[in-house]
């Protein structure tokens, strides 16, 4: 592990606890580590990407990403990761407001069971501030599920009217089988 990769994990444990387990993700030639922490956010189990940053000159950001589900994990987990590596894979920008939908071609049924087709990327609002970088190396960023509705709430009137939307609504988008907000 380099030394930025020490300082994202030293990051991770001050104020996400100790991680209870670690899986490999790959494609052909990149790969990610996910992390699992289960005291971060009460009742739930927070996902952490390692190595991300890895990769900033492909989508333009040293960056790592964090996802709190409450239920579901496993597969809560598969479309959190595919979906990072549709980010790598196609070399996108990555920051606040990406959208990737397409939750049911990674897993069968997924929408169907949680309401949720797709993943939305925004910076971490359920943590501390001092959270949200490292310095000037490395930014952090959350994800969370979103539904068809709201995909095409986001794609229609932008990052902003959604966040404020959810804000105005005290809408708790770790809850997985919230109902959408639109």
């Amino acid at each position: 592990m380099n030394d930025l990769g020490e300082a994202i994990l030293a990051h991770y444990e001050e104020y996400l606890g100790d991680f209870i387990g670690a899986d490999p993700y790959s494609n052909e030639d990149k790969t990610v580590q996910l992390l699992g922490f289960d005291k971060a956010v009460k009742d739930c189990l927070l996902f952490a990407t390692l190595g991300l940053s890895n990769y900033s000159d492909d989508i333009d950001n040293c960056c790592e990403i964090i996802m709190a589900t409450d239920d579901d994990y496993d597969n809560c987990a598969e479309v959190f990761m595919n979906s990072v590596f549709y980010v790598l894979s196609n070399q996108m920008k990555f920051g606040r407001g990406v959208l990737i939908e397409g939750a049911d071609s990674i897993v069968e049924g997924f929408s169907k069971k949680h309401n949720k087709s797709a993943v939305y990327f925004s910076t971490v609002y359920m943590l501390p501030e001092d959270f949200s970088s490292i310095e000037d190396e490395c930014n952090f960023y959350m994800g969370f599920f979103v539904s068809k509705q709201e995909a095409e709430y986001i794609k229609q009137y932008g990052c902003e009217k959604f966040e404020d939307l959810l804000e105005q609504n005290n809408i708790d988008v770790i809850d997985l089988n919230r109902p959408s907000v639109i």
